[in-house]
């Protein structure tokens, strides 16, 4: 490993390194040595590097209230030579990240130093529902919450792993009392699961990191019905933005131990809770009724070793 010409102390590998340390580590390491105004930028850099790599440092001053010499000083309080190298480094960060061997090689290279793999994996997942918590757009989390509330009827959507946490959110919604339904058809079988889609309705997308040209059908079909799309991604909130009622943004998971579903699970279960808190005795009556009907259906306990009566 190399390091930069910089004073910070941090080692830093090539652009191209899979053990260069991710910026969220770097933030973390140096937070203590920088100004007020430079952790600030440092931390707004670490939760948001899709928009870094789209901004100069002027631009990115602006969108965070500084002046772009601050920008560059946190850079280099980093360990990077300037805020160029800064976003060199990100966006090969990015570049990598939809590649999915890539990925597996920089995430087996954060846990091969590690007796225990485990402990590296809870260390980076609790380290990203920390940027999570921070970084969390709350206007655009309570307008999704409002919106599950009040549509007809929320489709869910994923593709790949993240079918699976469309589907847990299909599953919990329902089961608080909410017409959902969920999808994670491809090609031209999603057109007849398009065709479903009315006004009103709300599309709830799990796209952690690619942009399929599905995810841009079913935005582009959903304004043309009027109906709303919510997307929670890790990557495509500023390609998104514009089309869609509200984006959830979470944390870079790819350069971690870290799984990119982490975040969307958790954002799925924490609207499920939200949802049924703002509709309580209707979430209590479904829950109820699914008890009633598991247990007509079994004809029995449900539990082979039901719990012991006093």
């Amino acid at each position: 490993m190399k390091t930069t010409g910089n004073k910070s102390g941090v080692e830093s590998g090539d652009a191209e390194s899979p053990v260069d340390p991710p910026l969220h580590e770097r933030v973390a390491a140096l937070a203590d040595r920088m100004s007020a105004s430079e952790r600030t930028v440092a931390q707004y850099m670490a939760d948001h590097p899709e928009i870094v790599v789209s901004c100069s440092a002027i631009q990115l001053a602006a969108q965070i209230g500084t002046s772009d010499a601050t920008v560059v000083r946190a850079a280099k309080a980093l360990g990077y030579q300037g805020f160029r190298e800064l976003k060199r480094s990100m966006i090969d960060v990015l570049t990598r990240q939809r590649d999915l061997a890539a990925t597996m090689d920089d995430r087996l290279a954060r846990v091969s130093t590690e007796d225990n793999q485990i402990a590296r994996v809870l260390d980076d997942s609790m380290a990203l529902l920390g940027q999570l918590r921070r970084g969390l757009d709350i206007d655009a989390w309570e307008r999704t919450v409002d919106a599950v509330i009040g549509a007809p009827s929320v489709l869910t959507y994923g593709i790949g792993p993240a079918e699976s946490l469309a589907d847990y959110l299909r599953l919990s919604l329902q089961r608080i009392g909410v017409h959902a339904r969920g999808s994670g058809l491809t090609g031209v079988r999603l057109a007849d699961e398009l065709l479903t889609l009315r006004p009103g309705e709300l599309v709830i997308v799990f796209a952690p990191i690619r942009q399929f040209r599905e995810i841009s059908v079913i935005v582009d079909h959903a304004n043309a019905v009027g109906a709303r799309v919510v997307v929670i991604t890790e990557s495509l909130g500023m390609a998104l933005a514009s089309k869609v009622y509200a984006v959830l943004s979470t944390p870079q998971s790819t350069t971690t131990a870290a799984s990119e579903l982490t975040a969307g699970l958790v954002l799925a279960h924490a609207l499920t809770l939200s949802v049924a808190s703002a509709t309580h005795d209707t979430a209590v009556d479904a829950l109820g009724l699914v008890n009633a009907l598991r247990a007509s259906v079994v004809g029995a306990e449900l539990d082979v070793t039901p719990l012991p009566t006093e």
